[in-house]
C-alpha cells in the first residue's frame, strides 16, 4: 500500500511544497480547504508532474465537516499516512486595530482549525498510529504586537504540540512541527527548505517534537 500524506490549509507556499516533496517520493497527496477552485488548481499542477493528488475541501473551523474529510481521505488513499496542519491567516495587524469579527475569525482558523485537525487525524489514526505534522511559526517564540494574533496562534499550536509528543507517542502517533520563522512565498528556495524539514519530520522516527527552520 502506498503512503499517503492530508495537507489541511493546502496553499501555493509550504502547503504546495511539502505536496511535491512527498508525492515525488511516491505518496499520495490529498488537498483539503475551503476553496474546491484552488484545491483543483493546485492538483492540477501536481498531476501534469505524475504526482496523484486528490482533494476533498471542507473547512478545518467545522469539526464535523473535518472528520468528514478525513473520513473521506482515507477512503481515497486506502489509509492516510501523515495529516498535516497547514492553515493559517497572516495578518500584519496590531490586536487593537482589528475588529471584533477579524480577532474571532483568525483565531477559529489559526488555533481552533488546529486543533480540529489534531483530534480528527488521533481518532482517525487510532492504534494503527500515524504522523501529524504542524506548520509553526518563529511569531510563536519571538512575539511582535504588529502580528498580533497570528503569533499568538502559533504559540497556541507549538504549547499543543509540545505538550501531546510524549502521551501521543505511548499511543503510537507522532506529532511534530516545523516552526519557520521566515516569510515563505509560493515556488521558492524556502518553501522547498521547509518542505524538506517536514519530509524528514515525518520519516525520522528519532526526530524531535520541534525542528526551527532557518536554523538560529
Amino acid at each position: 500500500m502506498s503512503k499517503s500524506i492530508m495537507i489541511i490549509g493546502a496553499g501555493p507556499g509550504i502547503g504546495q511544497a511539502v505536496a511535491r516533496r512527498f508525492g515525488r517520493e511516491g505518496w499520495q497527496i490529498v488537498l483539503t480547504g475551503r476553496s474546491a477552485d484552488r484545491l483543483a488548481t493546485l492538483a492540477a499542477d501536481l498531476n501534469a508532474e505524475g504526482i496523484t493528488a486528490h482533494i476533498v475541501p471542507a473547512d478545518a473551523t467545522d469539526p464535523a465537516a473535518l472528520r468528514a474529510a478525513v473520513a473521506k481521505a482515507e477512503d481515497l488513499t486506502g489509509g492516510l499516512t501523515a495529516v498535516h496542519f497547514n492553515a493559517g491567516v497572516v495578518r500584519n495587524q496590531d490586536l487593537f486595530s482589528m475588529t471584533d469579527a477579524e480577532v474571532a475569525g483568525d483565531l477559529a482558523i489559526d488555533v481552533t482549525a488546529g486543533f480540529n485537525t489534531i483530534r480528527a487525524a488521533t481518532d482517525m489514526f487510532g492504534g494503527r498510529g500515524g504522523t501529524i505534522l504542524v506548520t509553526g511559526g518563529g511569531l510563536g517564540i519571538h512575539p511582535s504586537a504588529d502580528w498580533a494574533v497570528l503569533g499568538a496562534g502559533k504559540a497556541a499550536l507549538r504549547n499543543m504540540v509540545q505538550g501531546l509528543a510524549e502521551p501521543m507517542a505511548e499511543r503510537g502517533i507522532r506529532i511534530r512541527t516545523a516552526t519557520v520563522a521566515t516569510l515563505v512565498a509560493p515556488d521558492s528556495t524556502e518553501a522547498s527548505a521547509a518542505a524538506d524539514v517536514f519530509w524528514m519530520l515525518a520519516t525520522d522516527p528519532n526526530a524531535a517534537w520541534e525542528v526551527v527552520y532557518p536554523a538560529a
